[in-house]
């Protein structure tokens, strides 16, 4: 059984995949950054219910729960994963997770919330940052070129 996150106002699934819609997902280094940009979003006005900072182990378990899907969700992952939506992503919050990253969510369902969260992003950076909707994911922040070999 997939245990969510108490957190998220709304599923935070898709197709058997995370997929925490209405949030803007930041990726940043640390969990001490994490938590920087979240005190700074809550001293912008952001109410302590729609941000909320944790480690990258916590990601990593949520996206290593849906391994133990059931047959069902398994299948629709597996059609996301062709689709593309996700794939590429959830490989970055791993990579990111598995260096001793940490993440940002915060509740962003009207565009007032994402040009709000750019200017608190202005001041504390994400490595990358992007904002799940009901059928795209918006790119709020880049993440920077991986090196060449």
């Amino acid at each position: 059984m997939i245990r969510h996150w108490a957190f998220f106002k709304q599923s935070d699934t898709s197709f058997g995949t995370f997929y925490p819609k209405h949030y803007i997902v930041a990726g940043y280094p640390s969990l001490h950054e994490a938590q920087e940009a979240e005190r700074a979003f809550a001293e912008s006005g952001v109410g302590a219910d729609n941000v909320r900072a944790t480690t990258g182990d916590f990601v990593i378990n949520q996206l290593e729960a849906h391994r133990y899907a059931n047959w069902l969700q398994r299948a629709e992952a597996r059609i996301a994963e062709f689709v593309g939506r996700e794939k590429g992503f959830l490989k970055d919050d791993t990579e990111l997770a598995r260096e001793g990253g940490a993440f940002l969510f915060l509740f962003a369902p009207e565009a007032s919330h994402v040009e709000h969260a750019r200017k608190v992003f202005a001041q504390h950076r994400p490595k990358y940052a992007r904002r799940y909707l009901h059928v795209a994911i918006e790119r709020i922040i880049d993440p920077p070129p991986k090196p060449a070999n």
